[in-house]
This record gives structure tokens, C-alpha cells and sequence, in this order.
């Protein structure tokens, strides 16, 4: 049976009049990987924030390993490696010199897991994080993440200024070490297309608190997008309408053998679900 790392109960947190969660329940089990998706502001570094104890929410309760998240002990933190959005970069060292600095503040810190991910970009450890571009300079910030041999690992939005090229690297290694270390996952991310074939459970936070959990299969199976014309339709069955030049599309759940159905991505589904505006 799968243990539970990560539980959320009951949990409401607002800033001001602005409700941010309204009695939000989750679970993450050992070795999942969950997504929290959601667009621009809507609370996905504040749940992250929270779960880390930075952040006091306004009702509820949250644990990791067992532990308030709150009052979270420095043995448990030593399990959990965090990746904010954003980070800092220490440009003034070598590749191996950032490698020494960090490798003192962790115990179980493993050099070979953090060079194994250098090696992939075929860098000289003697160079200096200031010459390295943004992607290569990202990746050298994972792999001091990855080296931390956490058990746990939470990644705000890793995406941010990685091209394709740099996500797909970093997506690769990640489904082989998860494989390897049997660690546990919450991701972030705005790129939707990465998180297809890596993401087991999600939730999608929407402005004002509410959220959808189920598992990314069955989303993106059961979400679906049609062609509308003058058909009438039971508006119950409508999760939400897009109209464009005259053309309509809806999103819906329900299976609709009358309409013609729209093959959509999953960034397709994703927008059809919260909205592009």
C-alpha cells in the first residue's frame, strides 16, 4: 500500500477579500507524480509556499511525511528539495566550484547524480555559470536539486526560459530518475504539452478557489471539444463556449454523438477547461 507524503485537509487560505482555496482536500501518495496547473495567479506557488510552512493558511490543515507542514522538522526538511520559481545562480562560480559549495550543506548529497546531468550538455566543469546561457545555467541549478538524493521533490514552474530543447533533456532525465530513486513529485509548469506523458494525478486551480483533481489520463479522455452550429444543446452538459469570428466551439464532459467532435491537445483541453482569457 502506498503511503501518503503529502495530505491537505479542509484547507482555506485568502489574501484580503480574495479567496485563493476554499476547502481544498488532496492527497499525493510515495512515487506519484502530481501536477498543479492552473494560469497566472490563481495560487500555484501559494500552495507551494504553504506546503513549505512559508505561508500560515487561513483554515485547515496540511502534512508532509507526517508532519505539519507549519512545523515542519529539519529532519524532514532534509527530504524535501524545493526548486522556487526562479532562482539563484551563484554566476561568479565554476561549474565545479557550485558543485563543492552545495555539496557541504546536504549529507546525502551524491556529486555523480548532479555531473551525470552536466555531462548530458558536454560543458567543462572549469567553466563559469556567468558563460553559460539560460538554459545550460538551469540545468546546473537541477542538478543541485537532483544531487540532494530528496525524497521529495517539489519544481515550481522548471520551464521558465528553457527552450524546447533544454524541457526535453530535463523532462528525459526526470522520468529516469524518478524510475530510479522511486521519489516523489509536485510539479508546476505552464508548458502543458511536457506533462502529457509524466504527470499521474493533477489539479487545475481556478480563480476563486476552486479545484478540479482527477488523473491526467482520464481528463484527457473523458474532456472533450465540439464543432457548434444552430444545434440545440442542453446547457447543463456545457462546460464552457468559445466563439471566434462567428464559429463556436464547446468544451464538455459529456459525450455528444449528435456534434461533430474537434481532435484537441492537451493544451487544447486544458485552455477549453480554464479559459485563454
Amino acid at each position: 500500500m502506498q503511503k501518503t507524503i503529502i495530505k491537505i485537509e479542509k484547507l482555506s487560505h485568502k489574501y484580503g477579500n480574495k479567496t485563493i482555496y476554499e476547502n481544498l482536500n488532496l492527497t499525493i501518495k510515495e512515487g506519484s507524480i502530481y501536477g498543479i496547473l492552473g494560469k497566472n495567479g490563481v495560487g500555484k506557488s501559494t500552495l507551494i509556499n504553504i506546503l513549505m510552512g512559508y505561508i500560515k493558511p487561513t483554515n485547515g490543515t496540511c502534512t508532509i511525511f507526517d508532519e505539519s507542514s507549519y512545523n515542519l522538522s529539519s529532519q524532514t526538511k532534509k527530504r524535501i528539495a524545493l526548486l522556487h520559481e526562479g532562482f539563484i545562480a551563484y554566476d561568479f562560480m565554476t561549474i565545479k566550484q557550485n558543485e563543492e559549495f552545495y555539496s557541504s550543506f546536504y549529507e546525502n548529497w551524491d556529486k555523480n547524480v548532479f555531473y551525470e546531468l552536466i555531462d548530458l550538455m558536454n560543458l567543462s566543469y572549469e567553466q563559469k555559470i556567468s558563460t553559460l546561457s539560460f538554459g545550460q545555467k538551469s540545468q546546473v541549478v537541477l542538478g543541485t536539486l537532483f544531487a540532494q538524493n530528496a525524497k521529495l521533490l517539489i519544481l515550481d514552474d522548471y520551464s521558465m526560459g528553457l527552450d524546447a530543447g533544454y524541457r526535453r533533456l530535463f523532462i528525459d532525465y526526470l522520468k529516469e530518475y524518478i524510475k530510479e530513486k522511486k521519489v516523489t513529485v509536485l510539479i508546476t509548469s505552464h508548458i502543458m504539452e511536457d506533462l502529457v506523458d509524466l504527470i499521474d494525478d493533477m489539479a487545475i486551480v481556478q480563480k476563486g478557489g476552486n479545484v478540479y483533481q482527477d488523473k491526467m489520463s482520464n481528463f484527457i479522455n473523458s474532456f472533450r471539444c465540439y464543432e457548434l452550429q444552430e444545434e440545440e444543446i442542453d446547457n447543463s452538459f456545457i462546460h464552457r463556449i468559445e466563439e471566434f469570428k462567428g464559429k463556436k466551439k464547446i468544451y464538455t464532459f459529456k459525450k455528444l454523438e449528435n456534434l461533430k467532435e474537434i481532435q484537441t491537445s492537451f493544451e487544447d483541453k486544458f485552455l477549453g477547461f480554464v479559459g485563454k482569457y
